[in-house]
């Protein structure tokens, strides 16, 4: 299945196509200068001029690129859904939500708390929705990861009143990248999430930190708007708030201060260079005194924030940074935490200036051996994590993994089915009759036929049961335990095709019945992959792996059987009993967990 991610900016559209079975991402590109006749789509094979004079001719050249002779998407509703960031969701949207009416309502009327934001991500929705009209739309949102934080937290020091009237409160943002680390985190420790205390650090042109508590943000440094906290950017961050109204008083306007504070402070403001931290890092180099002073107020804001946070947690298990100035920068992530020995922090400087997460699986760890506190730098994944959350939203919890690093598995659930011999053919529908293709299975060669069987055991019958091409040396039936009591015959768990021993039924067809000696079994839970996609994971014909559930019944399941072929694609099979229990369907998505130890 097929997830559209799009982000849509004031003068930029971004997007990411992703294959969900395999999380592959198919696509990705950003069309520059929307609003203009004179925009520029960038995309994986170079970019065109387009007429961007507004967001709806972007996503059309987008679509058109998309959908080109061997693009990735054949057509529009090849998409099981289109999912939009959005900034703000207020109290009302904190989990992933189709988009309605009632959707764009809310986010609108979040757009007082997110005015740079939410009014061109809603105008983006409006857009895509008229583009891409025939498939389902998703909101996900930045504030939804930060929804559980305690009161103490997010109420500020103002009439209550204001809160309940106004819904004046800190929200948070930057929550899919905040999540993306403390999972990333978790899977480097080996440990589950819900035992750590993370500090997380998203340092890119907007900046922010968060207290992660077994999971859960507890304390994060933005509040009712992307304003407040960090030094960013373009962004003051903390300020205070005498500062807006003595400017007031003197004469500035509203919107004058507005743009003040949002799109002329911060690194920019200090600098007086711009925006990028390169740049400026250049220029303190430099001896460039504004620069030097603008790295210096960044590092001190910060570190006084995780201070501050590893007190709220009670000490931390790791800091982990991420973002364009988190994730490239050894000067920051060393001025941050030179002097936090005290909370168990102690960089290795080496790795510190030579290991990058891109290079290592999109995790590095820079602390020096043996210390208390970890210090991490990951390559965060938004997108993708966006696009988990639309696919859990459409199709339900099973339809992806929860892991970072853990590879997906598509699921093929298996309904009780036949394999049929010629002569068995010939005795159920006639001589010589050929069977006719309803759909394709998942395996390429292999159909559903229109005609179906009847089983007949012992203690009763199944009718109308599926018949899949093409025909075999030996009629083989599979069937769940369930169908197993019904027909009252006890088949052993057996490969495909492997029927010595095995019990035996009646078939019946529109031209007369068959009695198979044997040949009905419980089929043995198994993978198909070809021989590229046993490479990527590691694994050989044979082998018999474990793979992990996630959603509402989590499990971990064993004893699959790996099955390698020039002519199979990815998918793993298990019966209708297995998928009840696990709650999986053939939309859902396993986490491959490595190749099982021989049992004695």
């Amino acid at each position: 299945m097929r997830v559209l991610v799009v982000n849509v900016g004031s003068t930029s559209v971004k997007y990411n196509l992703y294959e969900m079975d395999t999380e592959a991402r198919l696509a990705a590109g950003r069309v520059e200068r929307v609003g203009t006749a004179d925009a520029t789509h960038i995309h994986e094979g170079g970019s065109d001029r387009i007429d961007g004079r507004d967001v709806t001719g972007a996503l059309r050249a987008i679509l058109a690129h998309l959908t080109r002779e061997g693009g990735p998407l054949p057509d529009p509703t090849a998409l099981a859904a289109v999912g939009h960031r959005v900034v703000h969701g207020g109290e009302q949207l904190v989990t992933p939500t189709p988009v309605d009416e009632r959707a764009e309502r809310i986010i609108e009327e979040c757009a007082a708390y997110a005015p740079l934001h939410n009014p061109v991500n809603l105008a983006g929705i409006r857009a895509a929705r008229a583009v891409f009209s025939q498939v389902p739309h998703v909101a996900v949102f930045d504030t939804a990861f930060h929804a559980q934080l305690p009161p103490h937290a997010y109420s500020y020091a103002i009439p209550h009143e204001l809160y309940l009237e106004k819904g004046i409160r800190r929200y948070g943002f930057h929550g899919p990248s905040h999540q993306y680390m403390a999972l990333s985190a978790a899977e480097h420790l080996g440990t589950h999430l819900s035992r750590l205390k993370l500090i997380t650090c998203h340092l890119g042109g907007g900046a922010s930190v968060s207290a992660i508590e077994h999971g859960v943000s507890v304390e994060t440094s933005m509040g009712m708007t992307p304003l407040e906290g960090l030094v960013m950017g373009t962004r003051a961050g903390d300020l205070d708030p005498a500062i807006p109204m003595l400017l007031a008083k003197q004469g500035m306007a509203a919107g004058d201060i507005d743009e003040l504070l949002n799109r002329r402070s911060g690194l920019a403001g200090l600098s007086g260079i711009g925006a990028d931290f390169r740049d400026i890092q250049q220029a303190a180099e430099g001896g460039d005194p504004r620069a030097r002073l603008a790295i210096e107020v960044f590092v001190h804001r910060l570190r006084k924030y995780v201070g501050a946070y590893a007190a709220t947690l009670g000490g931390a298990d790791a800091i982990v940074f991420t973002g364009g100035i988190g994730e490239n920068s050894a000067l920051v992530r060393s001025k941050v935490c030179e002097g936090l020995i005290f909370m168990g922090v102690a960089l290795d400087e080496r790795a510190n200036e030579t290991k990058r997460a891109a290079d290592h699986g999109g995790i590095v760890e820079i602390s020096a051996h043996r210390a208390p506190t970890k210090v991490l730098v990951v390559r965060t994944d938004e997108e993708r994590m966006i696009a988990r959350e639309v696919m859990r939203c459409v199709v339900g919890p099973t339809a992806t993994i929860r892991s970072v690093r853990a590879r997906p598995i598509p699921v093929g659930v298996s309904v009780r089915h036949v394999h049929l011999s010629r002569a068995d053919c010939d005795a159920l529908f006639g001589p010589g009759y050929e069977l006719t293709k309803k759909r394709d299975v998942t395996q390429p060669g292999q159909y559903v036929t229109r005609e179906t069987v009847d089983l007949v055991g012992p203690k009763g019958e199944i009718r109308r049961v599926a018949i899949i091409n093409p025909l075999r040396k030996q009629t083989q039936v599979e069937v769940a335990r369930t169908d197993a009591i019904t027909l009252g015959v006890s088949p052993p768990l057996r490969e495909s095709g492997k029927l010595e021993g095995t019990p035996g039924l009646t078939l019946r067809g529109p031209a007369g019945s068959v009695e198979i000696p044997s040949g009905v079994i419980l089929a043995h839970r198994h993978v198909h992959m070809s021989p590229d996609e046993a490479r990527d994971f590691g694994v050989n014909d044979r082998d018999v792996i474990k793979v992990r559930v996630d959603g509402d019944r989590e499990m971990t399941m064993g004893d699959v059987i790996v099955r390698v072929h020039p002519e199979f694609t990815l998918d793993m099979h298990v019966d209708t009993d297995e998928a009840n229990a696990a709650g999986l369907t053939s939309d859902s998505v396993v986490a491959f967990e490595g190749v099982q130890e021989p049992r004695e």
